[in-house]
């Protein structure tokens, strides 16, 4: 039974309490950024101006056995091209408030509408950087896309990386939540999972792997059924960030309304292409 059809007719009608409206906003549900923390920024503070930067790279040299009465061999350590990272992206999330729905909202709309302008770049800068994970390693990888990621995956990954000198501090996981659903089957990370008692960061899974953080996000570039993941030291990709979060707050009082406008200009490129590798997902 309704619980109107208990109610007198008629006793209803202007005697209650009118309905109440929350003060707390329930916020749109927001993907984990996780990528930007974990790739060189170093260059930012080089490009203040203008729109590219040249960065030199070298290549290793081979000692030789001295030869007495023989001049050594010139050695070369720049003889290799160097990388270019471009400030291209410039990204924008506009939202309007007309004045009479903030005038009559007991809720701040303002700021709400900045935190979800700001998250609308946060997501796009991430994603510049998840598109560059296929490319890592000449575009080769591990991993199949549809299938589950196994522990002989992880494996290899590490073993190449381990085998291209890349330094074992700074790597990081970067998986969706399928690819942590495979490792919770794997028992030795089960075990080690069920057992720590250390804190969970955010967009963190409880325990190493392999030496190295592995982070959560549903902010990968998909492959074809699942996502393109990847296993990567911090100078695989870099991130320069020109204009960081700018918001613009600008009344229009002829259109009775208020723009919030975040915009945000930057580049990513890839750096070391033997510092990380792409790793195929289950499901995007």
């Amino acid at each position: 039974m309704a619980i109107s059809a208990r109610i007198p007719v008629g006793l209803d009608t202007n005697t209650f309490i009118p309905d109440f409206y929350s003060k707390n906003v329930l916020e749109a549900v927001k993907k984990m950024l996780v990528i930007v923390p974990i790739v060189n920024h170093s260059y930012e503070a080089e490009l203040q101006k203008g729109e590219a930067l040249y960065i030199a790279k070298t290549n290793t040299v081979t000692a030789t056995e001295v030869t007495i009465g023989t001049e050594g061999v010139v050695k070369n350590p720049f003889n290799t091209a160097g990388v270019i990272l471009t400030i291209d992206q410039y990204y924008e999330a506009p939202v309007v408030i007309d004045y009479m729905s903030r005038r009559q909202s007991h809720i701040d709309l303002r700021a709400n509408a900045e935190l979800e302008s700001a998250y609308a770049l946060k997501e796009v800068i991430d994603s510049s950087l998840a598109a560059l994970f296929d490319a890592l390693s000449g575009g080769g990888g591990y991993g199949t896309d549809g299938s589950a990621v196994t522990d002989d995956v992880l494996i290899a990954a590490v073993e190449e990386l381990d085998e291209a000198d890349v330094p074992p501090v700074n790597r990081t996981w970067v998986f969706d939540p399928s690819v942590k659903a495979d490792i919770l089957k794997i028992d030795k990370f089960v075990r080690v999972d069920y057992f720590a008692g250390d804190t969970i960061l955010t967009g963190m899974f409880r325990k190493d792997i392999y030496g190295a953080p592995m982070l959560v996000t549903n902010n990968l570039a998909v492959k074809s059924t699942g996502n393109v993941g990847a296993y990567l030291h911090k100078n695989a990709l870099a991130i320069a960030i020109q204009e960081n979060m700018k918001v613009d707050r600008v009344e229009q009082p002829l259109k009775h309304q208020l723009v919030i406008n975040t915009t945000a200009l930057w580049g990513v490129i890839e750096l070391q292409d033997t510092f990380g590798c792409e790793i195929l997902t289950r499901k995007s």
